[in-house]
């Protein structure tokens, strides 16, 4: 038996939870609670023993671990990406195109949640095949089996050509946490992800992109470690299918809206380039507030005593920020006028984003 604080430490947990890095879900009927790392903990790439571990970590009521996922993991060239040596034994498998599918025991049969609901879309379809299509697997003792959720409804990126079913993707040891590859659940009776012959990182980088695929993820067996090598066409389409451009990131700003909701369902490599659009964007509107606070302050300290609106308007007419000026004058919020100034063209380029 495996209890949560076996796996994580509980005051960093709490600590974790509590600063909004790591979210919890409880099952909407049974006594489980599932824990995910949120999308603050992406981008402020807040990544810990416990973050990494907390990637659809389930556990009962009576905090016995029920399901332990792989760890998160990076792509190659990120800076959280550890330094492994690129000549070392490794297995590589496709980088499948669909949602991540943690199988767990719920006391009546298995079920599948996805990394951080029992009750997604994905989930309720995930769970209904797994009884429905093979209900007589039962998981090795001691491991939680971990499958690609793929169906029409759910497709990203990559077209299955109808696949609906779901895919083996390895499975982890529930005691030690070690992972191991699709060899390790010899008796799953549904497809399995394609795994390719490269013997290293470097021959991993050096093959082609596959046309029509997402990437590799690869498998260091010795240190137990991951990366995923994205296609760039892959990132460049993704970008494409979600809409996501420069003038997306300023809607949601220039409204005030979250820029969290937005991002959490895309992929890692977003975050940052999205974060450094919006980060431009801010300092451009800040930049223009401060030219407008200081044209201000300009204008008011060369006015009589006594003035009134008539001799500010005298001076405020010559500004090139004359528009805010008046809004300043009479206590209205300027910064909305300021966002409409900084739309972005609908054809800019994504400067320096993911997959350029």
């Amino acid at each position: 038996m495996t209890l949560l604080h076996d796996v994580v430490d509980p005051v960093m947990l709490a600590e974790a939870v509590g600063n909004g890095l790591i979210r919890t879900q409880r099952h909407p009927r049974l006594p489980f609670t599932i824990y995910n790392y949120t999308e603050a903990c992406q981008y402020s790439g807040a990544w810990t023993p416990v973050t990494l571990a907390c990637r659809g970590l389930i556990v009962d009521a009576a905090g016995r671990v029920a399901a332990r996922p792989l760890r998160k993991f990076f792509n190659h060239t990120e800076p959280q990406a550890p330094a492994l040596d690129a000549t070392a034994k490794v297995t590589v498998t496709d980088k499948a195109d669909g949602s991540l599918g943690v199988i767990y025991h719920d006391g009546s049969g298995y079920a599948v949640a996805t990394r951080g609901s029992f009750a997604s879309d994905q989930a309720i379809h995930a769970t209904d095949m797994l009884r429905t299509r093979y209900p007589s697997f039962v998981p090795p003792a001691g491991l939680t089996v971990l499958v690609e959720i793929i169906y029409p409804g759910n497709r990203i990126v990559v077209d299955y050509r109808g696949l609906d079913d779901l895919v083996l993707l390895g499975a982890v040891e529930i005691v030690t946490g070690r992972s191991h590859g699709p060899d390790a659940v010899p008796g799953w009776p549904g497809p399995v992800v394609e795994t390719f012959g490269y013997a290293t990182l470097a021959e991993a980088l050096a093959a082609p992109p596959r046309d029509g695929r997402e990437g590799l993820v690869v498998h260091f067996t010795d240190a137990d470690q991951r990366v995923k090598i994205k296609y760039p066409d892959y990132v460049r389409l993704h970008r494409l299918v979600t809409g996501l451009t420069p003038r997306t990131v300023w809607a949601v700003l220039a409204t005030g809206g979250d820029l969290d909701v937005l991002l959490e369902p895309l992929p890692d490599e977003f975050h940052a380039w999205a974060r450094g659009v919006a980060a431009e964007l801010t300092a451009e509107v800040d930049a223009r507030a401060a030219a407008v606070e200081a044209a201000f302050a300009e204008i008011v300290g060369g006015l009589p005593d006594g003035w009134g609106r008539k001799e500010f308007a005298l001076a405020a007419v010559r500004s090139p920020h004359r528009g805010e000026l008046f809004q300043r004058l009479d206590g209205h919020d300027y910064r909305p006028g300021l966002w409409q100034r900084v739309r972005p063209s609908a054809d800019r380029p994504a400067a320096g984003g993911a997959g350029e």
